[in-house]
């Protein structure tokens, strides 16, 4: 690495160290407050696995509901679920019968690894309404709340759909079920916080008592303000297996506070015994803004890297190396560092740009390394499918080049992360890299892609997938950052990697049924693609298609078997096992 580039690094690295900063926290008196009087069940709301079950406590008899997370939404001050109205300004809404925020007491809340509930109390007795005026619960359906710094609330702070800034003292629970949390520097709150779908962001220098409760993340305990209960430093470690480092052990640590300003700092080391090389990465980010939320970051590393990883992932790829003796990613060992800024200026978008400077090495192949039912197989050797004459010149520009870049990238995803297949959604995906001379690099080059999926509910058991992706370049490409297509995750009915190039375009449409209570599902798919290698993308260029059949079986199998389309010789159907639901 040049002196230009490791300044670059150096100097980012500073102004993130700055950045993180140190705080200092002085103990605080609190008040004790105190409940008498009996209370009783009033309503209750759940969630489990992105559905949410609302629970209405009638005198003799319950009364539930059940819709998804995502079917909630705000409309003119009204909470609905779908085209029921669920709560409204004066309270719950269930069966014609409204449960007002009024008569809520006090609140309990639960929570494990996988659901949330929250138990809504009243007040019983003659003293009720008098309790309920003294209480003072802080409840708005849909409108944001702030606690100012001189402010203090004796009850509960709620709000729907709306986010929470706390910069005072709460004595009881803040709850926002779609929003955020934001609990300020010597803010106070003596109860539990939670968001079903929200941020949570808790200063270094507040005060929780209660836990913080988050769907996308275990439970979170905190003691007064100088204790983070369940995160502090983890251990980290990760197997990886494939043909070229063969076995490689990773260990290391991470201090993450995710719902804090503290930044995230992560060290992991390991060896790689067939390359005979160590492994490394030290990275850092920084949350500098909330809303929007704005992170920087950068690393520093030596990595077996690979482009392929939007193909398939190191957990994947290891088990079918470990199992069979496949290994479907190509490689080079990349050395150097990177900086980072990123942001999500609204739900379900995020952006980014990267600056990343590569001093890059060739590692062969070791096709003699073991796996468990491969019998004699060898592996292939590293990017095989090259022409034999570009392959040496792709070799040898990998051992003697340093690659330098700026990387835009822009994500919009509204997919169920647990379940893709549960609605309708999109998943869109925008990124130009471009390498000069003027960033250190030694080639010149922009590279350009874009990708759309469509996720299309017919209905509740049937859904139809779109996907089109579009990759372009000019300028000279290196081998590495090449476009390949054919076989997994692209033209199925291909042989994997039989086609290279510097443009392409690919689409594919598949139908898929799921049977009804069962994990399995069925679907039928065409793929088509054309790739050119330095020339246009025109008619003269062919088109390539295949017909398919895939199975998948629970949240984690899937097998396809496609045929191609273009020719009758040693055009034999292709069968890919898949280890996850990635389209």
């Amino acid at each position: 690495m040049n002196m230009k580039a490791w300044a670059y690094l150096a100097s980012a690295g500073l102004l993130l160290l700055l950045a993180a900063g140190s705080g200092s926290a002085e103990e605080v008196k609190y008040k004790e407050f105190g409940q008498s009087g009996k209370s009783s069940e009033f309503f209750k709301i759940t969630l489990e696995k992105k559905q949410v079950q609302v629970t209405a406590f009638f005198d003799d008899r319950e009364s539930v509901q059940q819709f998804r997370l995502n079917d909630l939404a705000a409309k003119n001050g009204q909470v609905y679920a779908g085209d029921i109205l669920l709560f409204d300004e004066a309270g719950l809404v269930i069966e014609g019968r409204t449960y007002p925020y009024d008569q809520v007491s006090d609140t309990r809340v639960f929570g494990s690894d996988d659901h949330i509930s929250i138990l809504f109390m009243t007040s019983t007795g003659a003293a009720a309404s008098v309790r309920r005026f003294k209480r003072g619960n802080l409840i708005e359906t849909s409108r944001d709340l702030v606690v100012d710094s001189d402010e203090f609330i004796r009850g509960l702070v709620l709000s729907l759909t709306g986010s929470i800034e706390i910069y005072g003292e709460v004595n009881r629970d803040v709850i926002s079920l779609l929003g955020d949390v934001y609990v300020g520097p010597g803010a106070v709150v003596r109860g539990d916080i939670v968001s079903f779908s929200g941020r949570v962001d808790v200063a270094r220098d507040a005060s929780v008592y209660g836990e913080v409760f988050r769907a996308d993340k275990r439970r979170t305990k905190y003691r007064h303000r100088f204790y983070r209960g369940d995160k502090a430093i983890d251990a980290i470690g990760d197997f990886v297996y494939n043909r070229v480092d063969g076995a490689t052990l990773y260990f290391g640590a991470e201090f993450s506070d995710s719902d804090s300003l503290l930044p995230l700092i992560r060290a992991q080391g390991g060896y790689a015994f067939a390359s005979e090389r160590w492994r490394y990465e030290f990275g850092l980010e920084q949350i500098v803004l909330r809303d929007p939320a704005i992170a920087v970051g950068g690393a520093l590393y030596r990595r077996l890297a690979s482009e392929d990883d939007w193909l398939i992932g190191n957990w994947e790829n290891t088990t079918f190396a470990l199992l069979v003796t496949e290994d479907f990613k190509d490689y080079y060992e990349g050395e150097g560092g990177t900086l980072f800024v990123r942001g999500k200026p609204m739900d379900n978008l995020t952006v980014e740009c990267r600056y990343r400077y590569e001093e890059t090495r060739w590692l062969p192949a070791n096709r003699d390394l073991w796996s468990l039912f491969g019998g004699d197989k060898k592996f292939g050797d590293n990017f095989e499918r090259v022409p034999y004459a570009y392959r040496l010149d792709g070799i040898r520009e990998i051992d003697t080049t340093a690659n330098a870049g700026l990387t835009w990238e822009v994500d919009y995803d509204t997919r169920d992360e647990d379940d893709p297949f549960d609605r309708s959604a999109w998943h869109m995906t925008a990124n130009l890299e471009w390498s000069h001379p003027d960033l250190s690099s030694d080639f010149d080059y922009r590279r350009y892609t874009l990708s759309v999926r469509r996720y299309q509910e017919i209905h509740r058991h049937a859904m139809l997938l779109l996907k089109g992706i579009y990759g372009g370049s000019d300028g000279h490409l290196p081998m590495y950052k090449r476009f390949y297509m054919g076989g997994l995750g692209t033209l199925r009915g291909y042989k994997h990697k039989e086609f290279m190039g510097s443009r392409f375009w690919m689409a594919t449409a598949e139908y898929r049924i799921a049977f009804p209570k069962t994990d399995v599902a069925v679907s039928v798919f065409w793929d088509g693609a054309q790739i050119a290698n330095d020339t246009r993308l025109d008619r003269d260029v062919e088109t390539r298609h295949d017909l398919g059949m895939a199975l998948y079986l629970g949240k984690d199998f899937k097998v396809s078997l496609s045929k191609r389309l273009d020719r009758s010789f040693d055009d034999d159907p292709k069968f890919y096992v898949r280890l996850n639901h990635v389209f």
